[in-house]
């Protein structure tokens, strides 16, 4: 018959820690089992490695929905660290024996939070509530401390005294309680493992979490033995994946949310290495020179108070030397003469906040530590990361732990391939590489958001670094490869939507993805095919045509986007064949704007996109009656400007102008039409009196009414017009009328002072009268300006 002993821990526990090394010790197990991913047995090699810890084994799931991941650290005096290097010296063999973390702990935060709320967590705080109130503790970490991180350990005595403690701490907190389902999942493969353990071998050890340590025992034995568990592995490395990634102490940290940790993991750090006593004195240290570096006051009297407050805490609590609890109940008492706005945070479980004492906080950042792990050279990584550290080298880039700024100009040829870099790990959605803002200062003429040549960049090596670089690597093995894969992806998830589509674009111009420009468009062609909004279709393809028509600082991205400009182009013909009806001033805009964009189309030339065939089909669409003015005018101005109208025979194309314009019904269509002309071809008001003469004709005919009524439009057209040109409209005027040059000049002239102001005051007095005799009620609610 086997022995089989289950050890329940709590992690990152030095006092279990401590148990697990010498219980290895004195039983010298044959197998070592351990509550850790499964799937990442075939790898345990890595672990054994010499790294420098804190460690985290990481994973990511890609499948049923958004991405999800999950970190399991390992600190020196993790239980099941020390599990795995001293089973390893006792030549015993190992395994992790739990689900990968991927099919249970990268859950959804819906998923946590009902998680939270399951029975078996509410017995737990209720059984904690009960402890702490017996044994006169404020909170779980205190509890805990008191039980069992301030038990003696020398000895066999102080092993089996710990080990009964464990032992009825976590049969109570698990009673009779079955778990949820992803405990049951859990136990019942974690039963398999020590079932086939158990028939293998003569002596079992397993390490599991104490929650799970009573369902354990009384499964395992309940089941057959049979072959060695097999993992549940993932589709593929896209799909989810685990890996070993440095980690830093105040990941570890409770108090900075990792709910499954302790709080102040430095503190437990020199407790594991160097024992409760020298801890103390450790802490007492680091704890005084930090302060002291803030500019707290503490004057050696103080610092006296404070470490007799300790020490006689813990005499009182019955500790043989001060614990955690005792110097920061000791720190506050003799250190703070003011209220607290709020309880201390180790007083019950919260987070740190900005909100609580800043004396408290330095105190609890002090024993949070600021260390950070180191990977052995050896450890299996992902291509991608070392090509990223080879890139980032070869640009002077370093990465570090610190947020830096980097300022780049990309009309600087050195500054190029770093720019690349940084919008490469942008595209691939490195945290560390965030893009503050793009500028373009001192420039002769305010620049296009494409066109700005000063970018800002904060690069930090933070937590996200390497988890990030890890799920991105799926995408390929080189930082470039990978970004062009993880873009083309991004295209082809952006559908139908404009603007994720010019964003897309924008990126690979400024990450230098000159290379994917048929690719991209053949990804974007089906999306476009269901792209209905041609007001937002045609902004993405002015942004492009800008770009594509003055380069980007040195680089030509026409090869990047002409395809797509072109089957954009295609696409716009086809939704503006199929406008009809006038529309919503929201749709006027749009078609003038969808039919304007190849007024900058035109000239680049594109190949694929036959000009003839373009124009053409905007002369069909300016002569058909049945489509909105606005639309027609602007397609009737860009073919006239392009000379596509009338066999380009300049006088023939002209009286077309005319002719069109002169059949606009006046009150209803004439405005439009107008805004929609003069946004392309604005110079044909100008270079001679012909459309001038056909507007001034259909306003003379115009009642009153009428005329108020096609007003706004008219007015909104003749927007288009600058004040040069706009002097240039009131000469033609004025000579149309026969006025004289002192009449000419007050036409000009922009009225000012107390007369202007009484004028406008009269005008809209009149207006509001009109307005109520058609049923405005001007004093009904609205808002000045609203309309209801």
């Amino acid at each position: 018959m086997s022995e089989v002993r289950v050890i329940g821990v709590r992690h990152h526990s030095p006092a279990c820690a401590r148990l697990v090394e010498r219980t290895i010790a004195t039983l010298r197990p044959q197998a070592v089992l351990i509550e850790g991913p499964s799937d990442f047995n075939p790898r345990l090699a890595e672990l054994l490695l010499d790294h420098e810890l804190p460690l985290a084994l990481y994973s990511y799931a890609n499948e049923d929905g958004a991405p999800a991941r999950c970190w399991f650290p390992l600190l020196d005096h993790s239980p099941e660290w020390v599990a795995l290097r001293s089973g390893h010296a006792a030549g015993a063999l190992l395994r992790f024996i739990d689900l990968p973390h991927w099919r249970y702990r990268t859950l959804s935060d819906d998923e946590r939070r009902r998680e939270g709320a399951r029975p078996g967590r509410s017995r737990y705080a209720e059984v904690s509530a009960a402890l702490c109130r017996r044994f006169a503790c404020d909170s779980d970490e205190a509890l805990w401390d008191h039980l069992f991180e301030a038990v003696d350990t020398a000895g066999a005595t102080g092993d089996e005294e710990l080990a009964r403690r464990l032992e009825l701490y976590f049969a109570e907190l698990r009673g009779d309680d079955p778990g949820t389902a992803q405990d049951q999942a859990r136990e019942a493969q974690m039963a398999q493992w020590i079932a086939w353990a158990a028939a293998q071998h003569a002596r079992v050890l397993v390490v599991c979490g104490g929650w799970h340590k009573p369902a354990l025992e009384r499964a395992w034995p309940l089941l057959p033995p049979g072959d060695e568990p097999l993992a549940p592995q993932p589709a593929d490395e896209r799909a989810a994946g685990c890996y070993l990634v440095p980690f830093e102490y105040r990941q570890v940290d409770a108090l900075g949310g990792y709910a499954a940790g302790m709080a102040s993991p430095m503190y437990y750090q020199w407790l594991w290495q160097h024992g409760a006593a020298a801890a103390a004195r450790r802490a007492v240290a680091v704890l005084v020179r930090r302060l002291r570096v803030r500019q707290v006051a503490l004057s050696t009297a103080d610092f006296v108070a404070f470490e007799q407050a300790a020490a006689a805490l813990a005499r009182l609590r019955g500790h043989a030397a001060p614990l955690r609890i005792d110097l920061l109940d000791a720190l506050q008492s003799t250190l703070l003469k003011e209220a607290l706005e709020l309880p201390p945070p180790w007083s019950a479980p919260r987070l740190l906040t900005a909100q609580h004492h800043p004396v408290l906080r330095e105190a609890l950042l002090a024993l949070t530590g600021e260390g950070s792990g180191r990977l052995h050279g050896d450890t299996p990584l992902p291509q991608l990361l070392h090509d990223v550290a080879a890139r980032c080298a070869a640009c002077g880039i370093a990465p570090s732990r610190t947020a830096q700024t980097l300022v780049l100009d990309r009309r600087r040829a050195e500054d190029t391939p770093r720019a690349r870099l940084l919008w490469q790990l942008h595209v691939l959605g490195v945290g560390g590489a965030r893009l503050v803002e793009t500028k373009a200062p001192r420039a002769a003429r305010g620049l296009a958001p494409a066109l700005r040549f000063e970018e800002h960049w904060r690069l930090q090596q933070d937590e996200r670094w390497f988890p990030d670089l890890i799920e991105a690597a799926v995408h390929g093995a080189t930082l470039e490869a990978a970004a062009r894969q993880s873009l083309l992806r991004k295209l082809d998830d952006a559908g139908d939507d404009p603007a994720v589509l010019t964003q897309g674009l924008l990126q690979a111009v400024r990450a230098g993805l000159s290379d994917l420009g048929e690719e991209a468009a053949a990804r974007l062609a089906g999306g476009l095919a269901h792209c209905h909004e041609h007001g937002a279709l045609a902004a993405a393809a002015q942004t492009l045509a800008q770009l594509c028509q003055a380069g980007f600082w040195g680089d030509d991205p026409r090869g990047l986007l002409e395809a797509t400009l072109v089957r954009i182009a295609e696409r716009l013909l086809w939704l503006l064949e199929g406008r009809a009806g006038p529309g919503s001033p929201q749709q006027m805009q749009a078609d003038v704007q969808a039919v304007a964009v190849f007024d900058r189309l035109l000239p680049l030339a594109l190949t694929g996109l036959d000009e003839d065939f373009v124009l053409g089909t905007l002369t069909r669409l300016a002569r058909s009656a049945a489509l909105p003015p606005a639309l027609r005018g602007a397609a009737l101005g860009v073919a006239y400007g392009h000379e596509g109208l009338a066999g380009a025979d300049p006088d023939a194309a002209r009286d077309e102008v005319l002719a069109v314009t002169r059949a606009m019904p006046p009150r209803d269509a004439l405005g439009d039409f107008l805004f929609g002309l003069f946004s392309c071809a604005r110079a044909l008001a100008t270079e001679s009196d012909g459309v001038v003469r056909a507007v001034h004709a259909a306003l003379a005919g115009m009642g009153d009414e009428d005329f108020l009524v096609a007003l706004p439009q008219l007015r909104a057209a003749f927007g288009w017009f600058p004040p040069r040109e706009r002097g240039l409209l009131a000469a033609l005027v004025a000579r149309l009328l026969g006025l004289d040059r002192t009449h000419e000049r007050r036409l000009l002239a922009l009225q000012g002072g107390v007369d202007a102001l009484l004028d406008a005051r009269r005008v809209e007095a009149q207006a509001l009268a009109w307005a109520r005799e058609i049923g405005l009620d001007a004093g009904s609610g609205a808002e000045p300006g609203a309309v209801e």
